[in-house]
C-alpha cells in the first residue's frame, strides 16, 4: 500500500543556475507523499524532522520498501530525482533548508538516503542560506557543497519502517505474501504492543486515514497487483478470502489506486 503521491516538480527553478534553494521555519512543518523531478537535500538547522521515503530494489539494495530517520543539526537527506518521500517536523520550533539539484550534478554518486553532514559541509549550507549572498558567490557555494556531500559519510538506519503506521502496513503486507488473511487492527496492534487507539492516530497523522481504511487500501493495492499479473478475477477473490468475485469488484472500486 501507497500513500497518495503528489508531483511537486523543482526542475525547472534550477534551469538558471543550475541548482534551487528553499528554507521553511513553519511551525509544526508537514508534507505529504510527494516526488520531486531532481535530487534534493533536505537539512535542518532548528529542532528535529523525521524523514520518510521508499528505496528501490537494486543491485547494491536487497530490500526495498519504507525507511527514514530524525533529523536534528548534523544529519541530512540527500533523495535522488522521482523519489517518494514525507518529512513532518517533531518539534513546535524548526527550520530548515532544502538544495535541489539536476540529477546529473550527482551522477555516480551511490549513498543517498541520510547522511551524517561535516563541520565544512555544515558551514557552508549556512552561508548559503545568508540573505546578503551574491549569486556568483552561491553557485561557488553550492559547487563546494555538493562535493563534500558526496564525501560524507553514510547513517545507519534503522531496520524497522519509519513508523507505527508503516510498521502497520508492513504486518499487512507480510501476510497477503505469506497467503495468510490479514490480521485484525487490534491484533496488530498486540503485535506491535501498542493499543488500537495508538494505531488510529499514527494512520491518521501518516495517511489522513483510518487503520481499516488503511487496510483495505493495502488489499485493494495487493489485489490490482495479482490481476495485472494475469490472474483470474475468481483466483485472486478466492486467494484474499472474498465470498464472491463481486465484493472484490466493490473493493476495487471504492478504493482508487494509488497515485
Amino acid at each position: 500500500m501507497a500513500a497518495s503521491t503528489h508531483h511537486s516538480p523543482k526542475l525547472h527553478l534550477t534551469a538558471e543556475r543550475g541548482f534551487a534553494l528553499h528554507e521553511s521555519r513553519q511551525a509544526s512543518f508537514r508534507r505529504e507523499w510527494h516526488t520531486h523531478d531532481c535530487s534534493m537535500l533536505l537539512w535542518p538547522r532548528t529542532g528535529r524532522l523525521r524523514s520518510v521515503w521508499e528505496i528501490e530494489r537494486s543491485e547494491r539494495v536487497q530490500q526495498a520498501g519504507p525507511v527514514a530517520a530524525m533529523l536534528v543539526r548534523g544529519g541530512a537527506v540527500l533523495l535522488p530525482a522521482s523519489t517518494r518521500h514525507f518529512t513532518a517536523a517533531e518539534t513546535g520550533r524548526q527550520h530548515h533548508g532544502e538544495l535541489y539539484l539536476p540529477p546529473d550534478r550527482l551522477r555516480g554518486h551511490r549513498h543517498y538516503g541520510a547522511l551524517r553532514l561535516d563541520g565544512a559541509a555544515l558551514a557552508m549550507l549556512e552561508a548559503l542560506l545568508a540573505p546578503a549572498l551574491a549569486p556568483a558567490s552561491a553557485e561557488l557555494l553550492v559547487r563546494a557543497i555538493v562535493g563534500q556531500v558526496m564525501a560524507s559519510p553514510v547513517l545507519p538506519l534503522p531496520e524497522e519502517p519509519a513508523s507505527l503506521a508503516l510498521r502497520l502496513v508492513r504486518c499487512f503486507t507480510a501476510a497477503l505474501e505469506r497467503e495468510q488473511p490479514l490480521p485484525s487492527i487490534d491484533a496488530v496492534a498486540c503485535s506491535l504492543g501498542v493499543s488500537a487507539r495508538q494505531l488510529q492516530r499514527a494512520c491518521q497523522l501518516e495517511f489522513g486515514a483510518s487503520p481499516v481504511a488503511v487496510r483495505r487500501r493495502v488489499l485493494a493495492t495487493h489485489a490490482r497487483t495479482l490481476l495485472a499479473e494475469g490472474q483470474p478475477v475468481a483466483r485472486v477473490s478466492e486467494r484474499l478470502g472474498f465470498a464472491s468475485s463481486g465484493h472484490l469488484a466493490r473493493l476495487l472500486r471504492e478504493v482508487p489506486p494509488a497515485r
